[in-house]
């Protein structure tokens, strides 16, 4: 393990240029960067993942909450939302500089991309708003029934799906600007997801303690899941198959079989688990795919093996933990500490499940006040 100390008295450098002249080795570096948005300061960190050092600190006008990637990764572009300045900015990857900002005229939420276009979920006023991404213009806005919560996209029929605050869904042609009719749930709700064939919806009940399944065609309400726990948190397995939720109520992590519409158990976690993260092997048979749970009081990140859907290993990252993201190679999971204002690093290779039940850190990279959201890009 590389302390703090060595990062920060510059010990890294030496190391990290000897792992830079080698091949790819495990352990030997991502040869990528993470673009590291810090919600306490207006900037954008630029991390060297063969160096495991922050290379370059983008200036923004405002503080970002989020960072979203171009749709064409050759295009190296990265999207940072500012919520209290209303804004977007552009980021070139590879010259590490904003190069273009655009005023949204209302408060983003969340922002995801479909075929050429940057969709923006906004509260005040309540739109989905088009960005065309070669102009960074705004096209026509898509009103909204009422204020939303979260939504998610279905990439192959150019379907939205909008949660909103007072208990609605409701369903989005991007194409044609069309607002379906709403399906009235419960107040309280949070966020929603397609399953992978884009037939069902998973939506999130926080108040109400539940998982709903709702058929996308018809747009009725197929079964409510009642569940331990308010789901404030949720998470995909790259195949599609297991949902997995955290949050308020109960110090566990709850796994749905959307294919199914079941939930298959209850694991406990660390102290009031929140954000996920997982890792996925699917070339390599035997290997195991690992679920990596943030734990925010306890400084911990807890790891799951997501096939025998136990705990493997309990690790201690630094101060809050929040976001979580995993290296396109399935090597390194970087952990976002809010309240240090650093990022965990973890070697996925070095996770052996055993009774010590552990996962060293493989370094500690400090990137700034509140760090909140990140994005890989390769070969920058």
């Amino acid at each position: 393990m590389i302390s703090r100390r060595t990062i920060l008295g510059g010990g890294l450098a030496g190391g990290a240029a000897l792992l830079a002249g080698c091949n790819r080795q495990p352990g030997s570096g991502y040869h990528g960067f993470a673009f590291v948005a810090t919600a306490g300061s207006p900037a954008v960190a630029a991390v060297d993942l063969m160096a495991f050092a922050v290379k370059a600190r983008i200036e923004l006008p405002a503080p970002p909450s989020s960072l979203i990637l171009h749709p064409d990764p050759r295009q190296a572009r990265i999207y940072a939302l500012a919520p209290k300045s209303q804004t977007l900015d552009e980021i070139d990857t590879q010259a590490r500089k904003r190069t273009r900002g655009l005023k949204l005229g209302g408060t983003p939420l969340a922002a995801l991309a479909h075929r050429g276009r940057l969709w923006c979920l906004m509260k005040d006023p309540a739109v989905l708003t088009p960005l065309d991404l070669s102009t960074l213009k705004a096209g026509k806005a898509i009103p909204l029934p009422a204020p939303p919560v979260a939504f998610d996209l279905e990439q192959k029929a150019g379907l939205a799906a909008v949660t909103s605050e007072d208990g609605t869904l409701v369903l989005v042609d991007l194409s044609a600007g069309r607002v379906f009719p709403p399906v009235h749930l419960e107040p309280g709700l949070g966020g929603v997801r397609f399953r992978s064939d884009g037939k069902l919806l998973m939506v999130a009940e926080r108040e109400g303690h539940r998982l709903d399944f709702v058929d996308t065609a018809s747009r009725e309400l197929v079964t409510q899941l009642p569940l331990a726990l308010s789901p404030d948190h949720l998470c995909m397995t790259p195949d599609g198959g297991q949902l997995f939720l955290t949050g308020q109520g109960s110090d566990a992590v709850v796994i749905a079989y959307v294919y199914r519409t079941e939930i298959a158990q209850t694991s406990l976690s660390g102290r009031r688990p929140g954000n996920m993260a997982i890792s996925s092997q699917p070339d390599a048979p035997g290997v195991a795919n690992f679920l990596f749970v943030a734990n925010p009081e306890a400084g911990s990140i807890t790891v799951f093996n997501v096939n025998t859907q136990k705990v493997v290993a309990v690790t201690g990252v630094g101060m809050d933990p929040g976001s979580i993201i995993v290296t396109p190679d399935q090597q390194y999971a970087l952990v976002l500490n809010r309240a240090s204002g650093d990022m965990a690093v973890i070697r996925i290779a070095a996770i052996a499940p055993g009774r010590a039940k552990s996962a060293p850190l493989f370094t500690m990279i400090p990137v700034g006040e509140q760090p909140v959201a990140a994005v890989i890009v390769e070969g920058v």
